[in-house]
């Protein structure tokens, strides 16, 4: 059955009017990145619907060439990265430890702009009890459940909100500087780059994080970065009030309930979690010419090359 979107009118005409999209447009993407998959020896194991076709290519604004090679880095990156993206029980001890904290937390309501928005709280956890891997796993598991019932955010784009309370210096130096340039390479990777990255109620120690993090982005994506400090009304130029959670002085639910939601939200996709480890890795003994290694991609510890943004 060909692929039904689940858009509105209105987010159907901005993705007619700025990626050109229409059913036939559609339909002849699925059809030639089924081929190009076919024709790839090292992604046969990759199992994609239609609508993750479809999420990529509007990620791509329908460039063909760019979403081959988006759907190859992704999975190749996800491969080549077992601490962000294997061992995805969500009902294992340490990842249902890691959920309760709250580190990643998608909003429900879209803001005026009707974009995603979604907080990431770097210092929600204690870092001498958890893993910053435990962690980050417990993050990208939300990722790919929010991605399963978000059609609009790859029309209308998304936006991260930083929220620093609670970071210290120990969060920085309990957590491995090769772990964060990883993170940083895959986020600047994805088919999906943030529209701006906000960061809100810093301190001190922000300041020698944040030095630390731009000197691992490109141009364009610092170009993104804000800093709103304690300024929350700077904030709410960036980000409609009105759909921030409570916590932000928004209208929104509680950073607590956001947490207990997605941690039942994944735990409830607790067999397509297991299944995604899975079904979505590259076989690299199958690629043709040369084989990627995560040396190959990531470098020697420290020297990583930059990406650019699309």
């Amino acid at each position: 059955m060909a692929f039904q979107t689940k858009l509105n009118e209105a987010i159907q005409q901005k993705a007619k009017c700025e990626l050109g999209e229409d059913e036939d447009r559609r339909e002849q993407v699925i059809q030639i990145i089924r081929q190009w998959l076919i024709q790839q020896p090292h992604l046969h194991q990759i199992r994609l619907d239609d609508y993750s076709i479809v999420c990529f290519a509007r990620g791509c604004k329908y460039s063909l060439e760019k979403i081959k090679n988006k759907i190859d880095l992704m999975f190749t990156l996800r491969t080549a990265l077992p601490e962000f993206f294997s061992g995805w029980d969500p009902m294992k001890p340490e990842i249902q430890a890691a959920l309760a904290c709250g580190s990643f937390l998608p909003l429900p309501d879209y803001d005026q702009h009707g974009r995603k928005v979604i907080v990431m709280r770097p210092g929600c956890y204690d870092p001498y009890r958890f893993k910053p891997e435990d962690i980050e796993k417990a993050s990208f598991m939300i990722s790919e459940v929010m991605v399963l019932d978000d059609e609009q955010m790859f029309v209308t784009g998304m936006v991260i909100i930083y929220d620093c309370q609670g970071y210290t210096l120990n969060h920085l130096t309990q957590r491995p500087l090769s772990l964060t340039k990883k993170h940083m390479y895959y986020l600047q990777s994805a088919p999906l780059s943030p529209k701006t990255i906000n960061f809100i109620r810093t301190n001190s120690v922000f300041q020698t994080a944040y030095n630390v993090m731009s000197t691992m982005v490109n141009e364009k994506m610092k170009q993104r970065l804000r800093v709103h400090g304690s300024n929350l009304e700077s904030l709410y130029q960036e980000v409609d009030q009105k759909v921030l959670p409570k916590d932000f002085g928004g209208e929104g639910i509680s950073l607590e309930k956001l947490t207990d939601y997605w941690k039942q939200k994944v735990e409830e996709k607790r067999e397509f979690l297991i299944e995604s480890e899975n079904n979505l890795r590259v076989d690299e003994s199958r690629r043709p010419g040369k084989a990627k290694t995560a040396q190959d991609i990531f470098g020697i510890e420290g020297s990583f090359r930059k990406l650019n943004v699309d």
